[in-house]
């Protein structure tokens, strides 16, 4: 069971890895140095199936559903095959993730064992081939110790419990006030799976994936085809649950009114100005000195997005430059002329832009 046809697990070198009349030998010329045991090993099954898969030159996040057993595998053996042309050992390896914790990438080269049981079964997996050039074979043989075979846990309105390759176009407005549902690529796209506002507890973002915990689904995974789309889709997702009654299909998405807008910030009465310049003028001596947190509560009365409301912020936010050097200042002691300038991004990392504070302290 190796890659290449060979019989040992890591090549036919001097030293290499194989089974041998049932056990997990380790060779050394002619010598076996190491060996584990396994005759006696005996894994149980009431299923069983055997299968091939082809992953093609580059094929991203195939899921192997366990050949159709899904949630329930209790053993899973794969072997990995390389095109006998790939000769770049570097480049002969199988990436796979668990589809319940896509953030997780793993690594199989040759083979690979899993094993579990009744009230611990084997997660289905996403496997990618990383080489862009040639595809590999995946001989797979599962079995299952009872006689369970329902493909996914949860079998209302959903094919799973993750979902990949999605775009922030895939995400739609299924009944105002009440639900969104995400559709697939299809030339009459059909739902994948839909989501109750009232019950998504929670939404996070891990880089191109969003995690969502439903009260009635419990965790889904959202892996989407680049990074800004998971931004986006996090903004969206967010809006939806302060904003329930928006039709997300009204424009919100295609005209892009809602993507691309900055914060606003909203002074204090003491500032004055508009457009991207404004001015400011505090007496020192009322203050002593002044750090960041100060100038914050006496600049700025609230950060406001028009997709995620009202926004937290503190001293952080502010960069403070003065001098005829423009040096960076974290505290004001001594009065001047100073520039304070503002860093602040919505959740989809729209940022402030230019607005820049003239701040005189006498």
């Amino acid at each position: 069971m190796a890659c290449n046809n060979q019989t040992s697990l890591f090549g036919s070198s001097d030293k290499y890895i194989k089974f041998l009349n049932g056990d997990l030998v380790a060779i050394e010329g002619v010598n076996t140095v190491e060996r584990q045991f396994l005759k006696d090993l005996r894994i149980s099954y009431a299923q069983l199936l055997k299968g091939r898969i082809i992953l093609k030159a580059g094929q991203v996040d195939y899921l192997m559903n366990h050949l159709g057993l899904g949630d329930n595998a209790t053993f899973l053996s794969i072997t990995a095959i390389y095109d006998p042309k790939s000769k770049i050992e570097e480049d002969n390896y199988v990436q796979y993730s668990y589809y319940n914790n896509l953030t997780q990438n793993l690594y199989l080269a040759q083979l690979l064992i899993l094993t579990g049981n009744s009230t611990h079964r084997i997660p289905q997996l996403y496997l990618t081939n990383p080489n862009a050039k040639y595809p590999v074979t995946l001989e797979v043989m599962v079995g299952v110790i009872d006689d369970n075979y329902t493909f996914f846990n949860d079998d209302v309105n959903q094919s799973g419990l993750s979902f990949t390759g999605l775009e922030l176009l895939d995400i739609h407005t299924h009944v105002i006030g009440e639900s969104i549902v995400i559709k697939d690529k299809s030339t009459t796209p059909k739902p994948l799976i839909y989501f109750r506002i009232a019950n998504i507890s929670s939404i996070e973002r891990d880089m191109a994936i969003l995690i969502v915990d439903d009260l009635s689904k419990g965790t889904i995974f959202l892996k989407f085809k680049t990074e800004t789309d998971a931004i986006q889709a996090f903004s969206l997702f967010n809006y939806v649950l302060e904003n329930p009654n928006v039709n997300i299909d009204d424009g919100l998405i295609i005209n892009n009114s809602f993507d691309t807008v900055s914060p606003t910030i909203n002074f204090d009465g003491r500032v004055s100005g508009s457009g991207n310049t404004f001015s400011a003028s505090i007496p020192l001596s009322y203050y002593g000195t002044l750090d960041k947190n100060n100038l914050y509560n006496l600049l700025i009365s609230s950060v406001s997005d028009n997709r995620d409301g009202t926004m937290s912020g503190t001293g952080s936010n502010l960069t403070i430059l003065g001098g005829t050097n423009s040096a960076t200042y974290s505290l004001i002691t001594a009065s001047g002329s100073y520039s304070v300038g503002f860093d602040f991004s919505d959740l989809a990392q729209n940022k402030t832009s230019n607005i820049v504070l003239n701040l005189t302290i006498s």
